[in-house]
């Protein structure tokens, strides 16, 4: 909303009054202190505004509504509560979908005048305690009953906040090094065209033109976001064009945040800089875990990103945030998602005929920040199936839309699955995750991966395929991959005793490596054969036993394992002996 000084707000009456008579979206009043009243007075206000085309719309205390006097009034918005809370609180509350709204107090006269600015409604009426509300000469009427209306609201769908002009915007509120990179990138993304060769040679507001982030030399809206400098931003009008990192525990409790304002082409690298980007190494004994995946994809974090500041509904004046969790990371915008569901989007019949950012989307693009409308969606499900993590969640609630990457493995049976078959299909791979999630599929999802042999259990408690049937084509490296299990290894040590007597732990590692998983790391060997030899044979199996010191142990064999290997090798003739 606007700051004004008591002068900004006397000049703002002195312009209101001068209306011959109220307006749809302007009421004076004198001590009307209903809240419930005041609360339909704002859906009316703010609905009326929007089908007049006004930014604002405005109630009036402390004016006479027939002489336009000024009376002044008691009404005090400060202290003013409904049901013990506060006013302004209590309506926040009840007016749906939330507008931005403010109470002003200031002295006309030597006495008080209140005047409350309600934000024009956007794209979809604004209802109070469930009902929208409009106004018909003196009187509050439901918007329902008045058609024409409604529509003049829904008609601004249509208009595109990101391609408005900024009259008073020039190159010079544009940052240099983000103009520089924008035309790498447009070059780039243009260098088949026959055109190329004259990009170098354009001056920057024809470069702007061509990139859709002017109008016939005029900056856009898209211009200050993309490229604007930080302090360019109150060219939106009080427009929210913020990024804002936050840092939370595992119990959503603030550890950290971090701002970040345009110019946003070049601040997503900024952001991605601020997560904690580990690596992840889990691979359990006899699997095919990938050896390292890092948490989060570059490209998938960047294109969740981009997507936000595509999409986001910035007249809502709500900060994109990238919320990083120990475990995964929340990307949530103000706005609607059109396509109406990710699935819509994963088969291509999801694209709506309008965008609410239609030239930032379009300079986007020019700038390949992001692909062509919906692909870069359905390629973010694509490269995490290709790092054998799980899918992104999208969480749709009315005007918010929320983006969840998990940097773990949720589920090793459908990491094991996916590494075996990297052709699955991905309807099967998004089915699959569900599950992994502990979601739930239809019957007749569920009865298609059996067929498939997916899945196991009995529905509708079913889970990821434990053993997984592999294709021949990928037999041969499965088998070269694959660990053999523990009873082989223990069957090697202790033949390899009888006959040495005793060995160190370097004897034992060079004995065994050899035969692990090449998928593991030289570390992860290294500990299963201490567990292996240490924990199992020595403590739980009582096969061997260490005559030397802990530092450098030397092991030989017991009498229980001498019989263990007598047993798997009965036929054999040597006689074991501890030495």
């Amino acid at each position: 909303m606007n700051n004004y000084t008591n002068e900004d707000l006397t000049i703002l009456l002195n312009e209101l009054l001068a209306y011959p008579t109220e307006q749809t979206w302007l009421e004076f009043k004198k001590d009307n202190t209903d809240p419930e009243r005041i609360g339909k007075y704002a859906s009316a206000l703010s609905n009326c505004a929007s089908a007049a085309n006004q930014r604002y719309g405005y109630l009036i205390w402390g004016i006479d509504d027939k002489t336009h006097q000024v009376v002044g009034t008691s009404f005090n918005p400060d202290t003013a509560k409904k049901n013990n809370q506060n006013l302004k609180l209590w309506l926040h509350t009840q007016l749906r979908p939330e507008i931005s709204f403010e109470f002003f107090k200031f002295p006309v006269n030597n006495v008080q005048v209140v005047i409350m600015e309600v934000e024009a409604a956007y794209r979809q009426p604004i209802a109070f305690s469930g009902t929208a509300w409009a106004r018909i000469g003196e009187s509050l009427v439901e918007l329902s009953t008045l058609p024409r209306i409604s529509e003049q609201i829904y008609r601004t769908v249509g208009k595109d906040w990101s391609g408005e002009i900024v009259l008073r915007a020039t190159c010079d509120d544009l940052d240099r090094k983000a103009i520089d990179f924008a035309r790498m990138q447009f070059a780039e993304k243009h260098k088949d065209d026959s055109f190329f060769p004259e990009i170098e040679t354009w001056d920057d507001i024809t470069f702007l033109n061509k990139a859709k982030l002017a109008i016939n030399g005029k900056l856009t809206r898209a211009a200050i976001i993309l490229l604007g400098k930080p302090e360019s931003v109150h060219f939106l009008d009080g427009a929210a064009a913020k990024i804002t990192w936050k840092l939370l525990d595992s119990e959503g409790n603030d550890i950290d945040y971090k701002h970040f304002e345009p110019p946003f082409l070049l601040t997503v690298d900024s952001v991605f800089s601020k997560i904690r980007n580990i690596t992840i190494r889990t691979m359990p004994d006899g699997t095919l875990f990938p050896v390292e995946i890092s948490q989060y994809d570059r490209w998938v974090f960047r294109e969740a990103l981009h997507n936000c500041i595509a999409h986001s509904d910035y007249a809502m004046r709500c900060s994109i945030v990238v919320s990083e969790y120990p475990d995964h990371l929340q990307f949530s915008n103000a706005g609607a998602f059109l396509p109406g569901s990710v699935e819509n989007v994963l088969h291509d019949n999801g694209r709506p005929r309008f965008y609410p950012n239609k030239q930032l989307t379009e300079a986007m693009t020019e700038l390949k920040m992001i692909d062509t409308i919906g692909s870069g969606i359905r390629r973010m499900f694509l490269t995490q199936k290709k790092r054998f993590m799980p899918m992104p969640d999208y969480i749709i609630d009315g005007n918010e839309v929320r983006v969840i990457l998990q940097g773990k493995v949720l589920d090793e049976r459908y990491t094991r699955l996916l590494m075996r078959q990297p052709d699955l299909a991905l309807d099967d791979i998004i089915l699959l995750d569900i599950l992994q999630k502990n979601g739930q599929i239809s019957k007749e999802a569920a009865d298609n991966l059996r067929k498939k042999k997916l899945i196991e259990g009995r529905y509708p408690k079913v889970y990821p395929a434990e053993n997984v049937a592999i294709s021949t084509g990928k037999l041969d490296e499965y088998l070269d991959n694959k660990a053999y299990d523990d009873a082989f290894y223990i069957q090697k040590i202790l033949e390899f005793l009888c006959k040495k007597g005793q060995a160190s732990r370097q004897d034992i590692t060079q004995l065994i490596k050899k035969h692990l998983s090449p998928l593991l790391t030289d570390e992860q060997k290294n500990k299963k054969i201490g567990n292996l030899i240490s924990t199992k044979m020595s403590s739980k199996l009582h096969f061997v036993m260490n005559i030397g010191t802990r530092k450098a142990p030397s092991w030989v064999i017991t009498e229980e394992g001498m019989a263990a290997c007598k047993s798997a090798h009965p036929d054999c003739k040597k006689d074991c002996r501890k030495r």
